[in-house]
């Protein structure tokens, strides 16, 4: 058997809500199912450690995709990430780019690019996503759920 746990990933909303003239689109939600070591909470889904493994790859692959793609959107808006104290990293965000000329028609373009990028990387995850969620319907019902 192996533990699944299903998660949703979107863009981290904070410099987008203070960008008055960034439209975001509101499509950008992807389906993951984080592969997780029987220890932690999750789903039972039949399988092998063989189906674990290749599972585990193609969501490696498919989250680092999406958050590629964020990254390069976040860094053409001018959002930076730097050294910040007591934690990691801290996002800075550049105050020039709120002064490029059509800057509205670029933001656009540069979100579709982003919504491009995640688009293919669902399309090639699908496989796995399905496969996944065709065990969960064959599974049977967890009684403690």
């Amino acid at each position: 058997m192996i533990r699944v746990k299903h998660r949703t990933y979107t863009l981290i909303p904070w410099p987008w809500r203070v960008m008055r003239w960034v439209q975001v689109p509101e499509d950008l939600e992807f389906t993951l199912y984080d592969v997780i070591q029987p220890p932690g909470r999750g789903i039972e889904v039949p399988g092998t450690p063989e189906d674990a493994a290749r599972w585990k790859v193609a969501h490696d692959a498919y989250d680092g995709l999406l958050s590629h793609a964020e990254d390069v959107v976040r860094h053409a808006h001018g959002v930076r990430c730097r050294p910040g104290f007591m934690v990691d990293m801290r996002s800075v965000r550049l105050r020039r780019y709120d002064l490029i000329p059509g800057r509205r028609a670029r933001s656009r373009r540069l979100f579709a690019e982003c919504r491009t990028l995640m688009r293919a990387a669902e399309e090639a995850y699908r496989p796995v996503l399905e496969e996944i969620e065709a065990r969960l319907a064959e599974a049977p019902a967890d009684p403690a759920a």
